[in-house]
């Protein structure tokens, strides 16, 4: 199980869920870097479609293994955000034009001291925040979105698709048992390979609790209750994914991992998503 290569012809797919409501006008820190919630969720939501472009990248030009798609939920809106229909191949993705913008970033330098160094952006994506989270419909249209993506017969045999949802974690249209209800559904869905991977990434304003990537269930003790929640509504990282996470979390670190991040710095947001959005094989 999630073991097959990702080719032209088992390609797989990438959802990137963005909470786009009022409350993620709210500012955090990131890395050393003030900003809102809003400019972190489409920050790391660029960074992620940027990379899964740059993969796809060959010398005979840019080969089809992904199919993206990217719903942004607030305000009592669901949308998609790179097409109406929902998904885009990673082909066509490339030959678009984003605006490009710089940003800042702390960097670890070979010497082992740190430093800002400035980067060049794809605006895939831009910052928003308005109104209400309806987290619950906006899984209920990925649920949708991933069963037609999953029962097509050519990609039976897929790396099943991994769905990232970038949040502060207060749903507006559901309870704690409705949203774990439909995240199940989710993670239920399968490929031949395997049920979805379904990852969140919670965005919070509190500089006062340590951040914790691919938590444990007791480093969870600590963290407020829609944190919790949201681990729950995570998927159990594979096997697959084990000793990627033991080299990211370190001595100590035992599975079962929860597919989430919370209250982390830039590296550590960047770190969950390559790690979740990585087949562990080769593509060919």
């Amino acid at each position: 199980m999630y073991a097959q290569e990702i080719t032209r012809r088992h390609r797989t797919a990438f959802v990137v869920m963005l909470d786009r409501s009022a409350s993620m006008q709210g500012r955090v820190r990131f890395g050393r870097m003030m900003m809102t919630k809003a400019e972190a969720v489409a920050f790391t939501a660029n960074a992620l479609i940027s990379e899964l472009v740059d993969r796809s990248h060959r010398t005979d030009g840019v080969r089809n293994y992904y199919d993206v798609a990217v719903v942004g939920y607030g305000n009592d809106s669901v949308d998609m955000l790179l097409d109406p229909s929902g998904w885009v191949s990673v082909d066509t993705l490339a030959l678009r034009e984003p605006r490009m913008s710089r940003i800042s970033i702390e960097t670890l330098m070979p010497n082992g001291t740190a430093a800002m160094v400035e980067h060049s952006r794809a605006q895939w994506v831009e910052p928003h925040a308005e109104g209400t989270t309806p987290m619950y419909e906006a899984m209920l249209r990925v649920r949708d979105m991933l069963s037609e993506w999953c029962g097509r017969s050519e990609n039976r045999e897929s790396f099943p698709p991994i769905v990232i949802n970038i949040t502060d974690g207060e749903p507006s249209d559901c309870n704690d048992r409705e949203l774990l209800d439909i995240c199940s559904q989710v993670r239920g869905i399968s490929t031949d390979d395997g049920n979805v991977l379904l990852l969140n990434i919670h965005i919070t304003t509190s500089d006062v609790l340590s951040s914790i990537v691919f938590p444990m269930a007791d480093e969870l003790l600590s963290a407020g209750r829609s944190a919790r929640v949201l681990a729950e509504c995570s998927s159990i990282m594979p096997e697959a994914f084990a000793e990627a996470i033991h080299d990211l979390k370190g001595a100590g670190a035992v599975p079962p991992y929860y597919g989430m991040g919370y209250n982390a710095t830039v590296a550590e947001l960047l770190s969950i998503i390559n790690i979740g959005s990585r087949s562990i094989t080769r593509m060919a």
